[in-house]
Order: C-alpha cells, then structure tokens, then sequence
C-alpha cells in the first residue's frame, strides 16, 4: 500500500520534517523508509514591529524598517501601510489595497509597498512614486495626521498567511519642513496686523485729542466769566454820573 497519511502533532507550523518509518516483527527492525514531511504554515507571530520615523519632508518620509521575527513560518515579505488618521482610526484588514484600490473606495489607507527582506537592509523612502511588488508608492499628502505600519507576509507551498501590526505610533510632528503657507496668506495676515495696530494708534489719538479740545474749552470759559460781571459794573458807574445842565438865557428879555 502506497497510501501515507502523516500527522505530526504539537509541532511548530512551517519547518520541513525528516520522518524515517521502519517496520518491527519480532523484534527485528526492517528496512526504512523515509519521508520528508512539511507542516503547514501558521498567522505570523509575534506582532511586526513598528516602523522607525527618521525624517518627514513635504510629502515624502525617510523610514527604517527592523527585521520581523516569525516562529510560525518564515518571513517572505514586508508591507508598508499608509492610514491618514485625519479621518479616521486604523484601518480594516478586509479593505485594505493599493493605492488605485483606495482612491476608487474612497478609503484612507492603503499599500505603498511590499518589500522583499533584502530591501530593508537601508533605508525606505515612503512617496517615492515607485511600483514595488505592484504596488504603487504614492506621495503622501501634505498633513501630519498619517499613520504607517507594517505587515508580514509568509509564503511556503502555495500557503500564504498575513500579519498587519496592531498599533503603531502617531506622527506628530513634521520637524524637517514645515507645512507650505501660501505668500498671499502670509501678505493678508500681516496687513491685518498692521491695520489692527493702526486702528489702535488712531482710536488713542482721537480720545487724546478730544481730551484737549475739552480742557481748551473749559479754560476758555473760565476766562470770560469776570468780562461779563464787570459789564454791569461799569455801566452803573456811567449811569451814576451826572452833567450840571447849562443855564437857559432869557433871549427875549435881553432884546427889550
């Protein structure tokens, strides 16, 4: 018989096995055979490790990718996962795609890369506009709010199993670049501030300047209160003198 029906239990899943099976008869041990039996490949475990953020410019990122440890099976493949966090939180292992897949879904997360263990020896550059493995590394958009993680992919007979890490650290800040601010936004801000200042400058003149006119015109006033009581005064002087009247003559007597 032909037939082989081969169950290893409490293995590890993924190494190939060399199993030698020999018939006993009286104690007497027969002729071997052996088989090279391969057990199938599980869930990559642990978790990937988190990708390390070396410099963010405008809408490319220099990343260091760390070697991923698998005891399921072997590590084939490395995914890089873009997630803009301004709209949501994570993302759906059953959504996600490349970046056409995204952009036709409307979907904030995507593939940018899958990358052979060799590629991770230097440096990734995220937003790149490279194909790597068929998927398009597409510019990242200009915003803080994004998100990358990394997943494993291990492959042996035909067998493939995926593991997205869990949770991954924010980015922040963009400490190398800042985001582009428009000349014009620039220009219009500071004609603001300038028209605020001297619309300040000028409501201060204007109450100054009031102030002025106000102690002018009291000490105006002030001024003219004597004239007009000794106006009275002078009058009763005048009208308390009084002329001798002349003497009339007697014209008609005289002619007599």
């Amino acid at each position: 018989n032909a037939t082989l029906v081969l169950a290893l239990p409490h293995v590890p899943p993924g190494p190939t096995y060399t199993v030698s099976v020999a018939a006993m008869n009286n104690d007497k041990e027969g002729p071997s055979v052996i088989v090279v039996a391969a057990t199938v490949i599980g869930t990559p475990y642990p978790n990937p490790p988190d990708i390390e953020i070396k410099e963010h410019r405008g809408d490319r990122m220099l990343v260091h990718i760390p070697e991923a440890k698998n005891i399921n099976g072997p590590v084939s493949m490395y995914r890089v996962v873009v997630s803009i966090e301004l709209y949501q939180q994570g993302f759906i292992i059953d959504n996600l795609g490349n970046f056409t897949y995204a952009e036709e879904h409307g979907l904030p997360y995507y593939i940018t890369a899958e990358l052979d263990p060799d590629d991770i020896e230097n440096d990734f550059i995220i937003g790149d506009r490279v194909m790597y493995n068929g998927f398009y590394n597409a510019p990242l958009p200009l915003t803080n709010d994004i998100e990358v993680s990394l997943g494993v992919v291990s492959e042996k007979n035909n067998v493939r199993k995926i593991k997205y890490a869990e949770s991954t650290k924010k980015i922040i800040l963009n400490i190398n670049e800042p985001e582009e601010v428009s000349p014009m936004v620039v220009a219009l801000g500071a004609a603001i501030a300038i028209g605020v200042v001297l619309l300040l400058i000028g409501i201060g003149l204007l109450i100054i300047l009031r102030k002025k006119i106000h102690l002018a015109r009291l000490q105006r006033g002030s001024q003219s209160m004597p004239l007009s009581l000794s106006e009275p005064c002078v009058e009763i002087e005048n009208t308390g003198f009084i002329q001798d009247e002349d003497e009339r003559v007697d014209y008609y007597s005289n002619l007599k």
